[in-house]
C-alpha cells in the first residue's frame, strides 16, 4: 500500500510540473512569437517607409522641375507643349492628373481639363498656410480616394487670364499601394502616415479601414486599445520623438500588432496596424500542436510508467531495441547527407595560410585558376574579377580573405564564414563557404577549405530590396535589371564607373563607423550630380556607378566626368574631423560604343582602373620629387 501511494504521488507531482511546464512554455513562446513578428513587420514597414520618401522625393522634385521650367516659358503654345509632354508621361508614372492650381482652386490638368477642385481645397489651403510643399489625400468628385503631392510656385504663371500659384500631382491610393506598400496583409492590414501629433495625413492603403472614421492616432487608442505589449504612453512618446518602435494591443476582441518607423521626411512616421491572426496563425498553430504532442507524450510516459511497475524487465529490452534502431536511422542519414554534399559542391580550394599555397580542384567545368601556387596571386586575381555582395561593410573580397583577417574570424570553434559574391562585368554569382581544417595549438586556423558553389547566372534575390542598406543608393541587382531594361528598349545612356582613392586610410585611422559615414556622404553628392531621370548605385565596397539617361557626346561627357570628380574631392567635415579622398572615374556611351551593356560595363570598369593605376603613378612621380627632410 506504501508503493502505491509513493507512486500515486510521483504520478500527481508529474502532472503538476508537466502542467506548469506547458503554461511556462506557451508564455515564453507567446513572447517570442510577438518580438520575431513584430521584427519581422518592423523590417517590412521599414522598406514601406523607405520607398515612400523615395516616391514623396521624386513627386517634389518632378513638381520642382516643372516650377522652373515655368519661369523660361513666355507664351502659351509653349505651355501647352510642355503640358502634352508631362500628359505622355502619364502611362509610365501612373498617375491620375498633373495640374497647376491656384488659392481660389481653379486647376488646369496637363490634358487641358479646367475647372474648379473643392474636393481638395483643404490640402491646398494647408500648403498656402505653410508656404511648404505638402502632401495629403482625398475623395475626389468621382469617388476615388487619392493622394496628392503639391508645391507652390516660385513665381505666379498667368494663362488665359488665369493666375495659378501652385503645381500638384495627384495618384489614386490603390495606385500608390501598388507602388509602395502592395497591401500587405490584404484586409487585414492598414498603413498610414501620422505626425508627432498622432493626426493621420493619409491612408496608404486603399483597403485600410481600422481608423477610417478617426482623425487621430493618439485618441483611438485611449479610447478603444488595451495593451498587451508596451504600452499607450511608450507608443505616444516614440511617435512623438520620430523613432521607431512597436506595440500589441487588443480592440473589440481583436488583437493587432503595430508598428511604426520614421519616413525621414517632416515629424511623419509610417504606421502598419495588421491583426494578429495574419502573422501569428502559423505560429500559434505550431505552439498548440507542440503542446498537444508534449501532452500526448507525457500521458504516454505516465502509461508507460504504468507499464513499468509491472513490465519493467520487458520495457527495458524494447528500449534497447528502439535505442539501437534510432542509432542505425542516425547512421543512414548522416551518410545520405554526406552523400548530399558531394553533389552540391562545383569547387573547392585548400589553403596553407602559413605557406601562402593552395591546391585547387573544380568539378562541373574547366578550371578557372591554376590547380596549385602562390595564394596571394590568386586572391589579386579574384578580386579583380569578382566583388563581395553586401549591404552593410565596405570592404573587398581580398579584405574578406587574407590571412590575417581568416585566422581572425575563424578561430577554433567559430565555425564557417559565409561570402556572396559575384562577377564584376557579368551577372554570375556564386557562395563561398570557408571553414578552417586545421589550427595550432592556441586555436589560430594554419589550413583552410573554400567550398564555392554557382548559385546562378539570373540570380534572383526577391527578398532584398533594391536599394543599398548603408547609402540609400540602388544596388549593384537594380543596377544589372536597369542596364538590360535599357538595352531591352534600346535607350541611350552614359555609364561612368568610380572607385575611391584614399579610403582605406580613413578606415585605418578613424574606423568602418566613419569609413560608413564617409561612403554616405560621397552617395549624397553623388546624388546631387544628377537628375531625377538618372540613377546612382553602390556596386560594393567604395565602388559606384552611375547611368546618365540621355545621349552625350564625348567633350560632355568628359564635363561630366569632371564635375562628379570635383564634386567628391572637395573636404568632408564628418564628426569634427576634415577628410580628403580621391577617385577614379571611367565611362563609357551605349549604344555609340557598343549595343552590349555587358561590354559597356566592361569598357566603363578598364577605363577606371586605368585612370586608378595612373593617378597612384602619378602620386608616385609627385612623391619621388618631393626632397627628403634634413636630419
Amino acid at each position: 500500500m506504501n508503493k502505491i501511494s509513493k507512486f500515486l504521488t510521483l504520478i500527481i507531482l508529474i502532472v503538476v510540473v508537466l502542467l506548469f511546464g506547458i503554461y511556462q512554455y506557451r508564455t515564453f513562446i507567446q513572447t517570442e512569437i510577438y518580438q520575431e513578428n513584430s521584427e519581422h513587420l518592423l523590417a517590412t514597414y521599414e522598406q514601406v517607409s523607405r520607398t515612400f520618401t523615395l516616391f514623396t522625393q521624386r513627386n517634389w522634385n518632378v513638381l520642382a522641375d516643372w516650377d522652373e521650367y515655368l519661369q523660361y516659358i513666355s507664351d502659351s503654345e509653349n505651355t501647352e507643349t510642355a503640358w502634352h509632354d508631362f500628359a505622355d508621361r502619364k502611362n509610365n508614372w501612373q498617375y491620375s492628373d498633373f495640374y497647376m492650381f491656384n488659392e481660389h482652386c481653379d486647376f488646369l490638368t496637363a490634358s487641358n481639363r479646367k475647372g474648379t477642385a473643392d474636393s481638395i481645397r483643404n490640402c491646398f489651403q494647408e500648403m498656402y498656410s505653410s508656404g511648404c510643399p505638402t502632401i495629403s489625400d482625398y475623395t475626389a468628385s468621382s469617388g476615388k480616394h487619392k493622394v496628392v503631392f503639391a508645391i507652390p510656385l516660385s513665381n505666379p504663371f498667368c494663362l488665359d487670364n488665369i493666375t495659378y500659384t501652385g503645381v500638384a500631382v495627384s495618384y489614386d491610393v490603390a495606385t500608390v499601394e501598388g507602388m509602395i506598400s502592395n497591401n500587405v496583409y490584404g484586409d487585414k492590414s492598414s498603413c498610414y502616415l501620422v505626425n508627432a501629433k498622432g493626426h493621420i495625413i493619409l491612408s496608404l492603403e486603399s483597403q485600410s479601414e481600422f481608423l477610417s472614421e478617426q482623425d487621430n492616432l493618439f485618441t483611438f487608442l485611449k479610447s478603444n486599445a488595451v495593451f498587451s505589449e508596451n504600452t499607450y504612453d511608450a507608443v505616444e512618446h516614440d511617435l512623438q520623438k520620430v523613432v521607431k518602435g512597436r506595440a500589441k494591443f487588443n480592440s473589440q476582441g481583436t488583437s493587432y500588432y503595430m508598428v511604426y518607423q520614421p519616413v525621414g521626411l517632416n515629424d511623419w512616421n509610417i504606421l502598419g496596424i495588421v491583426q494578429a491572426s495574419a502573422v501569428n496563425s502559423q505560429d500559434e498553430k505550431i505552439m498548440h500542436v507542440t503542446i498537444a504532442t508534449i501532452t500526448g507524450f507525457a500521458a504516454c510516459l505516465l502509461l508507460l510508467l504504468l507499464r513499468l511497475s509491472s513490465l519493467n524487465a520487458e520495457y527495458k529490452l524494447k528500449h534497447q531495441e528502439l535505442l539501437h534502431q534510432a542509432l542505425k536511422a542516425q547512421k543512414e542519414q548522416t551518410d545520405q547527407l554526406f552523400y548530399g554534399m558531394t553533389c552540391i559542391v562545383d569547387r573547392y580550394t585548400v589553403v596553407d595560410l602559413m605557406k601562402d599555397r593552395y591546391e585547387y580542384h573544380e568539378y562541373n567545368s574547366d578550371n578557372l585558376y591554376p590547380e596549385t601556387g602562390s595564394y596571394q596571386n590568386l586572391l589579386d586575381t579574384a578580386s579583380r574579377s569578382y566583388i563581395v555582395l553586401s549591404d552593410t561593410e565596405n570592404i573587398k573580397i581580398s579584405h574578406l580573405l587574407n590571412k590575417e583577417y581568416l585566422q581572425k574570424v575563424l578561430q577554433k570553434g567559430n565555425g564557417i564564414m559565409k561570402i556572396e559574391y559575384s562577377k564584376r562585368t557579368e551577372n554570375i554569382y556564386k557562395l563561398m563557404n570557408v571553414v578552417a581544417v586545421e589550427w595550432d595549438e592556441s586555436g589560430i586556423p594554419l589550413k583552410v577549405m573554400m567550398i564555392s558553389q554557382d548559385i546562378g547566372k539570373r540570380h534572383e534575390l526577391e527578398n532584398l530590396a533594391n536599394t543599398d542598406g548603408l547609402t540609400g543608393l540602388f544596388n549593384e541587382r537594380y543596377f544589372s535589371s536597369v542596364l538590360h531594361r535599357k538595352e531591352k528598349k534600346k535607350l541611350p545612356f552614359v555609364l561612368y564607373y568610380l572607385d575611391l582613392d584614399h579610403f582605406k586610410p580613413v578606415n585605418d585611422t578613424y574606423g568602418h563607423d566613419m569609413g560608413d559615414k564617409l561612403l554616405k556622404a560621397v552617395a549624397e553628392r553623388l546624388l546631387k550630380c544628377i537628375r531625377s531621370n538618372d540613377f546612382a548605385f553602390r556596386i560594393g565596397g567604395d565602388e559606384f556607378a552611375l547611368i546618365i539617361s540621355a545621349e552625350m557626346e564625348d567633350s560632355l561627357c568628359m564635363q561630366t566626368k569632371m564635375r562628379i570628380i570635383q564634386s567628391l574631392l572637395r573636404p568632408y567635415e564628418i564628426d569634427g574631423k576634415t577628410l580628403h579622398i580621391g577617385a577614379s572615374c571611367g565611362y563609357a556611351v551605349y549604344p555609340l560604343e557598343t549595343e552590349d551593356t555587358g561590354k559597356i560595363r566592361i569598357l566603363a570598369d578598364q577605363r577606371m582602373y586605368a585612370e586608378k593605376k595612373e593617378n597612384h603613378q602619378k602620386a608616385a612621380r609627385s612623391q619621388s620629387k618631393d626632397p627628403s627632410p634634413n636630419d
